[in-house]
């Protein structure tokens, strides 16, 4: 349309641009998060969605939150302040009462009798936390750390229960602490391949709780006789449209070994090591590769209930949405310091960190 010679011009100096497509998506698609906060958190909830943006969007510390609030469309729509001071005082108060949070958690995590478990520890130098001693860090090197357990719902990777813990301290106590304070009953332990001990099946048997831990590929436990002629057998099923093939077999004390082996996967290590082999990489030889024939492809997992081998090997892989969760979190988000100076706002820095 041809603007008329005498319409009246538009004063630029009065047009502000504002980032509208997170904000949207967020107020649109994130209801079954925001929803329970306003029901648990009446006066505190715009804040923590503001807090949200700008951690999610711009990786923001507490200083430049409300900057980024006033750019975003978020602005527009919410009634707040934001401030460094309003939004450390939130953290404050927050973190000074787990209960809300706990009930929150409950309000939001799919209900069943399966938990996935995760813990992580995470560096601070800060010298007013309780709860940062020296201990080894997911780098292999001795540094102030804190350590962090979750439980999450395998159905919607939200969490269900959190704690955390000095950094001195090691997972089963951890996980000790966490099963009798949350007071969870009848669940399925679903771990990672770190948590697999001797003393931590003990546990878990002795308070009763099922379990599915991963092995690793030389772990003595592993009959890799019975992976050889495993591709020829008749029991397999399709997962991802992969052809996964399984054998069980009982060790003492009422647990199991599901062996599987991923008939993609096997092809796939077979040709990175031939490569590697014509590479002439030191320790991928011929005679190396006739060894490691049985494991590749290879995985398996130890249990404590006898069961269908595709439910295991399904309920395993379930795991991976959490894993996804922690790395996005801690490398890109940068979740993996803190620099939080008061046990109250590290207690709700844990909570945001995985959430």
């Amino acid at each position: 349309m041809k603007v008329s010679r005498t319409s009246i011009g538009i004063a630029i100096k009065n047009i502000t641009a504002k980032e509208y497509g997170l904000s949207a998506f967020i107020q649109s698609y994130c209801k079954d998060i925001i929803d329970p906060l306003k029901q648990h958190f009446s006066e505190q909830w715009e804040w923590m969605l503001v807090a949200l943006y700008c951690r999610l969007l711009h990786t923001s510390p507490i200083i430049n939150m409300g900057y980024y609030y006033q750019k975003s469309f978020l602005s527009e729509q919410l009634n707040v302040t934001v401030s460094p001071k309003a939004i450390s005082q939130l953290i404050k108060d927050l973190g000074s009462d787990r209960k809300p949070i706990m009930v929150y958690m409950k309000h939001i995590a799919v209900s069943g009798n399966f938990i996935l478990i995760e813990a992580t520890s995470i560096v601070s130098y800060s010298n007013n936390l309780t709860k940062v001693c020296t201990g080894l860090s997911k780098n292999k090197s001795y540094e102030p750390i804190f350590n962090l357990l979750y439980f999450y719902s395998p159905h919607n990777y939200l969490p269900a229960y959190y704690l955390l813990f000095n950094g001195n301290i090691k997972d089963v106590k951890m996980l000790a602490t966490t099963i009798k304070e949350s007071n969870l009953k009848d669940i399925i332990i679903i771990a990672d391949k770190g948590f697999f001990s001797e003393e931590n099946l003990l546990f878990l048997e002795n308070e009763n709780l099922n379990y599915i831990v991963p092995l690793r590929r030389n772990s003595t436990l592993i009959d890799y006789k019975k992976y050889e002629n495993l591709t020829k057998s008749k029991s397999h099923f399709l997962f991802e449209k992969r052809v996964i093939y399984y054998d069980i077999y009982r060790l003492p004390a009422g647990r199991f070994i599901y062996l599987f082996v991923d008939e993609q996967m096997m092809i796939k290590e077979k040709r990175d090591f031939i490569i590697r082999m014509q590479k002439e990489i030191e320790s991928y030889t011929p005679e190396e590769f006739t060894r490691q024939l049985p494991q590749f492809g290879s995985f398996s997992v130890i249990a404590n209930s006898a069961s269908n081998a595709e439910t295991i090997f399904l309920n395993y892989k379930s795991r991976m949405g959490v894993e996804v969760l922690f790395d996005g979190v801690k490398n890109i988000l940068g979740n993996d310091y803190t620099y939080m100076h008061n046990d109250d706002a590290l207690f709700i820095y844990a909570e945001a960190t995985m959430n």
